[in-house]
């Protein structure tokens, strides 16, 4: 075969991949030896003309957005080598089904964030430059990084992703009303019974028409599990080997799903619905229409600002670590982390690669934590004055901090790694839905989540294999 028909032959064949991708139809990735062998030209900076451009998708908003224009403000004004642009992609779903179409378009950026959950597909897209080729290339230092941070995005030896915006769920809860039911403001539930406990007596009491609001988060399943040490999908949380199928289908899964059944059958607890741009759970608080409810740990500042500014004078709002069941784990990685396509040149990659790493010193995550609520991603930004002096101001900043960093380090608290994460949460909140307001019992609801969530997931690996 000549040259010419070799490169036509090899042109035709990418265009074809690049087709696939855009239709969410991927190529198995090449695994870790793939990855492990990918190069990161950390060095490539040094020899470029002029400033190199880049732009960044990001899916941060109000407040959020606010903080990271600030950092890449001052970024950019610290040196002349890189000019960082900012482009809003107005939510995680939105910034990745872009993602996916850039990689048949060619319309990409030169980093991209991502939810956790995208990170299988990511891996199958084959089309990051593994951010552990930057640390090797660079000799750059993650000594200072919270372990569990750097082993979410971590699947078989190869970190994928930077870490760097980090938020788990955690309790919120009405001081007032625990006074009013006689119960110790300052000594939260810590386990779902005590939760139950607490409701009641909040209920019996009058102090709210319930005890707790649910969100009907399928996050909060995964959540659970990894608090119970328990993982959520086969193959090490698919972590050893692609998943293949669910695990929540256990004895745990099933009393928590029983929990929550029976804390809305009993009215202890008040169903707001789907998660998707639900804020009932904590409006529900304002209105003494329940007393407990958990949520994300990045919208800590706005709930803050809501029921505790004044606007709700029966409410003071407490904030603790997320309570669940018993066991030998602790809470997952939320958030997102940066990732650097391959199609960018060699200069723009190092420019990226320069760009994260000034995000993630511990000055920027200090700062980062400040103006968000987002938890620092490493430890030595504790040490930073400015982060010091907000948390001591508003010590319930800290919580979901000191949350991440306790517990138990393993495989449930790495967190799952599955290609289709959206339609398995979706089939969790079917389920749910269905068990709380249609009447379907726990072990049938749990069982046919399971069910529909390997058939996703089955699905899915064909497509890729």
């Amino acid at each position: 075969m000549t040259r010419t028909r070799r490169s036509a032959k090899r042109t035709v064949v990418l265009s074809a991949v690049a087709a696939a991708l855009a239709l969410g139809v991927v190529p198995l990735g090449a695994g870790s030896a793939g990855a492990q062998a990918a190069k990161c030209p950390v060095k490539a900076l040094a020899s470029a003309k002029g400033p190199v451009e880049i732009t960044m998708w990001h899916s941060m908003n109000r407040a959020n957005e606010d903080a990271l224009k600030a950092l890449t403000d001052r970024y950019n004004a610290s040196q002349s080598a890189v000019k960082v642009n900012l482009l809003n992609t107005t939510s995680y779903e939105d910034t990745f089904t872009k993602f996916r179409a850039g990689l048949g378009s060619g319309n990409l950026p030169d980093i991209v964030q991502l939810e956790d959950t995208s990170l299988q597909g990511v891996i199958d897209s084959q089309s990051v430059v593994p951010i552990g080729a930057c640390i090797k290339a660079d000799k750059y230092p993650t000594d200072a990084f919270i372990p569990r941070v750097l082993d979410y995005y971590t699947v078989q030896n190869t970190l994928y992703g930077m870490p760097f915006n980090v938020s788990n769920p955690v309790f919120y809860y009405n001081k007032q009303a625990f006074q009013k039911a006689g119960l110790d403001p300052e000594k939260p539930p810590k386990t779902l019974d005590e939760v139950r406990a607490a409701a009641q007596k909040i209920v019996t009491s009058g102090a709210a028409k319930t005890g707790y609001s649910i969100k009907l988060d399928p996050w909060y399943l995964e959540q659970w599990l990894a608090k119970a040490g328990k993982p959520y999908v086969n193959n090490g949380n698919g972590r050893a080997k692609r998943a293949t199928g669910v695990e929540f289908d256990t004895k745990v899964g099933q009393e928590i799903f029983a929990w929550l059944d029976s804390m809305v059958d009993d009215k202890l607890a008040l169903n707001t619905g789907p998660p998707e741009g639900n804020v009932d759970n904590l409006l529900a608080i304002g209105a003494d229409n329940a007393a407990m409810t958990i949520d994300t740990s990045a919208s800590l500042g706005t709930i803050l600002g809501v029921l505790g500014g004044g606007q709700f004078p029966n409410v003071t709002i407490g904030v603790a670590p997320m309570p669940g069941p018993v066991g030998k784990g602790g809470v997952l990685v939320g958030g997102a982390a940066l990732f650097i396509p391959k199609a960018s040149s060699p200069e723009r990659q190092a420019a990226a690669w320069d760009y994260i790493k000034f995000l993630n010193t511990a000055e920027s995550q200090a700062q980062w934590s400040v103006g968000t609520g987002y938890s620092p991603n490493r430890e030595d930004a504790l040490d930073e004055p400015v982060l010091q002096a907000a948390w001591a101001k508003t010590p319930e900043y800290r919580v979901a901090y000191d949350q991440l960093v306790s517990g138990v380090n393993n495989i449930a608290t790495a967190g799952p790694v599955i290609g289709p994460y959206r339609e398995v949460r979706a089939e969790v909140e079917n389920a749910l839905t269905r068990m709380l307001t249609q009447g379907l019992d726990p072990k049938t609801a749990l069982k046919d989540a399971a069910t529909k969530a390997d058939e996703e997931i089955s699905s899915y690996n064909a497509r890729v294999s």
